[in-house]
């Protein structure tokens, strides 16, 4: 099963965009359940942008996205919004922990938002992710108390919590989170999208794609 497809799928950010003026035109890929994809590419070349439109926080101008077999180009935002809770998890440049709230609390977050989440199983989810990602145990402290790694891997296990079928890591700056991401695409059969250099995505990806000014240059 695809978790991503992708036909000629573009999408733009104008000149007076915050992060700068970037396209992605044409890109056409299909991503299955439990394939680990590397997107790698100079700075400016369209690869945040792109993770941003198949992960449905920035929206398409052109082209087709389906997410777990489900369409989403034409969408309203709230439609856009809820497929995207559901379907994805995200790791950004930052952990975005809410520091007065416990590890097992942040981690969490995304049964709540979009079920409501029934108690006894949003716990028992909650601490086998965090088994998963290494920090069995580590429930209870506040997550403004923990390390620089620790908060990685508390974001790391929010990400999964919810059984998305898509991962997208965009600009993290965690390698040693990626050893747990092949795991996860190994194991839990979810599609990982991760932008990053070639030489760190390598020993962990099925494929790479590298983009160039807002095309492929290698499929």
């Amino acid at each position: 099963m695809n978790a991503v497809l992708c036909e000629q799928l573009s999408c733009t950010r104008p000149a007076d965009h915050p992060s700068g003026p970037v396209e992605v035109r044409n890109f056409s890929t299909e991503i299955r359940a439990g394939e680990f994809v590397g997107f790698c590419g100079p700075d400016g070349c369209g690869k945040g942008l792109l993770l941003n439109t198949i992960g449905l926080i920035e929206r398409s101008c052109g082209g087709l996205l389906e997410l777990a077999g489900t369409e989403a180009t034409g969408m309203s935002d709230e439609e856009a919004a809820t497929l995207r809770n559901e379907i994805c998890g995200f790791l950004f440049a930052h952990p975005y922990l809410l520091p007065s709230f416990t590890v097992a609390e942040n981690v969490a977050v995304p049964l709540f938002r979009i079920c409501g989440g029934e108690a006894v199983e949003a716990r028992q989810r909650t601490l086998e992710v965090l088994e998963f990602s290494g920090i069995a145990g580590l429930e209870t402290p506040l997550a403004g108390r923990l390390d620089s790694s620790l908060r990685w891997r508390a974001a790391f296990a929010r990400s999964l919590v919810h059984n998305p079928a898509v991962l997208i890591a965009i600009s993290t700056p965690a390698p040693l989170l990626l050893p747990l991401a092949r795991r996860a695409a190994d194991e839990m059969g979810v599609a990982v999208l991760w932008a990053g250099e070639r030489e760190m995505l390598e020993p962990f990806s099925d494929r790479i794609i590298e983009l160039r000014e807002g095309r492929v240059i290698n499929p």
